[in-house]
């Protein structure tokens, strides 16, 4: 599994966004981004994270399924549980 930082790395340069670009966009230091990707800190906060993705427009679901913290199933489930709640 690969760590939060290569996968910031992967997505952000599949979207042609530079770091200096991304540190704008998400509000996050220019250096805590290069030393997120270049794996020096390997657990952002959660609001770090969620900022980071939605710069990229990234859902942060689909962060969790693609590194099996939760399952697709688990989101329909989850998203079932909050409509019965209507």
């Amino acid at each position: 599994m690969y760590s939060f930082g290569e996968y910031l790395k992967r997505v952000r340069k599949e979207k042609k966004v530079t770091m200096r670009e991304l540190s704008r966009r998400s509000g996050v230091s220019h250096p805590y981004v290069s030393q997120l990707e270049s794996g020096e800190y390997n657990n952002p906060s959660l609001l770090t994270v969620i900022k980071l993705l939605k710069s990229l427009d990234v859902s942060i679901i689909d962060y969790l399924v693609e590194y099996g913290y939760i399952t697709k199933d688990d989101v329909i489930n989850y998203c079932e549980v909050l409509n019965d709640g209507k």
